[in-house]
């Protein structure tokens, strides 16, 4: 494996007829894929699975996927009663997002089927879960000045009112 420049763990894409994905093996030894972490390269490699699957079994090869398939893609992950493992809005932002992005730029393909950074990209029901955390100087001042009714330099937000100073 080394010797073709994959790494243990690394995926080897295998088309229907049986041989290995020649442009795929490119695209997991290239910088793009091959920098990911480990666990990253995992899931890239099941979500861009499933697709090229999906892909397959309407002719359809990647590097000429639509936007109209990948659409259709998204109905079956995420709508489609005849699913039995759909999966959430957010999961699929995840896949096209990370995976499917990932390959379609590398691949050059354009337009680019799937881009979350259009409004039809993105699944209706995401729900993001960005978290922002705080340093404790930062929560500080967001107690003092939010909960406590401080100003920013610590004073009782009260006596600004009678000072001449301020205004």
């Amino acid at each position: 494996m080394a010797r073709i420049g994959l790494r243990p763990g690394d995926p080897v894409f295998i088309r229907p007829d049986g041989m290995v994905d020649a442009d795929l093996l490119h695209y997991v030894r290239s910088r793009e894929f091959s920098t990911l972490e480990r666990e990253s390269k995992r899931n890239y490699a099941t979500d861009t699975r499933l697709l090229l699957e999906f892909l397959s079994s309407r002719g359809v090869p990647w590097r000429r996927a639509t936007e109209r398939d990948l659409r259709d893609y998204r109905h079956w992950r995420c709508v489609a009663p005849e699913n039995p493992e759909r999966i959430s809005g957010a999961k699929w932002d995840r896949e096209a997002a990370a995976a499917f992005t990932k390959l379609f730029r590398w691949g050059q393909v354009r337009p680019m089927p799937v881009d979350v950074s259009r409004r039809g990209g993105r699944a209706a029901d995401s729900v993001s879960s960005r978290v922002s955390w705080l340093t404790p100087r930062t929560w500080g001042l967001w107690s003092d000045v939010g909960l406590r009714g401080l100003t920013p330099a610590g004073l009782p937000a009260e006596a600004l009112i009678d000072c001449p100073s301020v205004g």
